[in-house]
């Protein structure tokens, strides 16, 4: 599948589309969820916002809605749309864990195109 990146830019421009994660389209929605927060924002092509109802299923609300649940936990990390989540926050976030005394466990696997 293609990542549809035009709903979200056009929503919300590029530079705050930094911590999502395309996660594929199901019904016409387009699924992005952000690494940071974990957070789903749903979204059709024309922009119009959804949330999840059941399986499969989803219902319309308001954008703002939407996006204020993504935002709520980032407000709470001092984060913002703009932070990238990329592997310098991944790095810093567990060096953060550490010094907390939280042990940080990572499996990688190899080849990366394997699913598990």
């Amino acid at each position: 599948m293609v990542a549809n990146w035009k709903p979200l830019e056009a929503r919300l421009g590029a530079a705050r589309c930094a911590g999502f994660m395309f996660m594929g389209c199901l019904n016409g929605i387009n699924q992005y969820k952000h690494g940071l927060s974990r957070r789903y924002l749903f979204l059709d092509d024309e922009g119009r916002a959804y949330e999840a109802a059941g399986r499969n299923e989803f219902r319309e609300l308001p954008f703002d809605e939407a996006l204020a649940r993504v935002e709520e936990p980032l407000k709470e990390l001092g984060e913002t749309l703009e932070t990238a989540y990329d592997d310098a926050y991944v790095n810093r976030k567990e060096a953060a864990l550490r010094a907390a005394g939280i042990e940080v466990l990572r499996i990688r696997i190899l080849p990366e195109d394997r699913v598990v």
